[in-house]
């Protein structure tokens, strides 16, 4: 048999002690009001300090302020009157570009008008005696151009004139035909564009007695340029007259 040898058991170790002295709440009220005075001390010494600084360095900064002030009206100022010249000049701008739309306009006005003086001079001087036999139908007239409102159509004008140096007498009516043949290059080759012929375009009726004024437009076709375009007089079918004119 063995022995163990019995040993006494620890008892439980127990916390420390701590001995408080009990203060009576007189002392305790007592204590906490001269805290909160001494803090109120410290602030209100701080904030009549810090009132005096300022006090010290007011001057200089209301001056500072008062040039601030001077310095914003100034730029304000000179704002607006950078402003004031900038309309100014855009109003003149609007009036020049104004001016020069109606520039243009009349420009175009009086190109037109010397064109249909041109005609009504080549008209007038055919009617002056002429030796030689000059009855019949004449071409005294014919322009073609590039049309203004689509580059893809021709425009062209026509004086047709009936009897010459007998324009003033007494002439049957003329009625015929009209026909324009428009020599193009497209895609490098050549193409002729007979209007009136082969019906590619409508054209009105030639009826005159003395003289008549013809103008209008036809299409070309896509990637088409114009190298000349040929008016032609028929009537029953035979050539009468004829001129060519060059874009």
């Amino acid at each position: 048999m063995k022995y163990r040898l019995l040993r006494p058991r620890r008892a439980p170790m127990s916390r420390p002690l701590a001995v408080r002295s009990h203060r009576p709440w007189p002392v305790r009220v007592l204590g906490g009001a001269l805290v909160a005075a001494l803090v109120a001390a410290v602030a209100g010494g701080a904030y009549y300090a810090g009132r005096r600084a300022v006090g010290a360095a007011g001057p200089d900064m209301a001056a500072q302020n008062r040039a601030l002030r001077g310095q914003v009206a100034a730029v304000s100022a000179e704002r607006d009157r950078l402003q004031a010249a900038a309309n100014t000049a855009d109003a003149q701008l609007q009036m020049a570009r104004g001016a020069q739309r109606g520039l243009a306009q009349q420009l175009k006005t009086a190109e037109g008008e010397v064109a249909q003086l041109q005609e009504d001079l080549a008209f007038f001087e055919s009617l002056l005696p002429a030796s030689g036999n000059t009855s019949g139908i004449h071409v005294r007239s014919f322009r073609v151009s590039v049309d203004e409102a689509d580059t893809q159509k021709m425009h062209y004008r026509l004086l047709v004139m009936q009897g010459g140096s007998k324009a003033f007498s007494s002439l049957p009516e003329f009625r015929g035909e009209l026909q324009l043949v428009a020599s193009l290059v497209r895609d490098g080759q050549p193409v002729t564009l007979n209007l009136g012929e082969d019906q590619a375009g409508a054209l009105p009726d030639l009826r005159l007695t003395h003289y008549q004024r013809i103008e209008g437009t036809f299409a070309l076709p896509a990637g088409a340029a114009v190298q000349a375009v040929t008016v032609r007089i028929l009537q029953n079918g035979q050539l009468r007259a004829t001129q060519t004119a060059l874009p």
